[in-house]
């Protein structure tokens, strides 16, 4: 999610910004991945969201005790008319909140998922597909 001109981007972070995630959800049956983000936004941090074209498709394969897990993320671009200055907290987890941060403040620390900063600082008008596999 970022501003009209891509500068910022909103993201997900615990209370001392020891990490950076984009807001993410998950789609429940029947529903198009738009209305999960839309959905999940509102729900969460009650704003609302435009939802625009998708920007990547993120695989996660991950390995831990015997089992693997496989999670697919969709990742598009979307834009917010509310230009706030200070954090939102999470409706019901108190200890997130979601704040607006430039490239370079994201350059700073871990961003999740993983492969997404030089995504959304290509700026480029093609999906990407990212795949991480991980074993514990």
């Amino acid at each position: 999610m970022s501003n009209r001109d891509k500068t910022k981007f909103l993201v997900q972070c615990d209370l001392e910004e020891t990490f950076y995630r984009l807001p993410v959800g998950s789609i429940e049956f029947g529903e198009q991945a738009s209305d999960a983000i839309i959905r999940e936004l509102i729900e969460e941090f009650n704003l609302q969201v435009y939802v625009d074209e998708l920007v990547c498709v993120n695989e996660n394969i991950i390995e831990y005790e015997g089992r693997k897990r496989h999670n697919c993320t969709l990742i598009h671009w979307c834009s917010i008319n509310n230009q706030f200055n200070s954090a939102i907290i999470h409706k019901e987890l108190h200890d997130v909140k979601l704040i607006w941060r430039t490239l370079d403040q994201l350059k700073l620390k871990q961003i999740y998922p993983e492969g997404i900063l030089d995504v959304i600082a290509s700026n480029k008008n093609h999906i990407t597909h990212i795949v991480i596999e991980k074993g514990y």
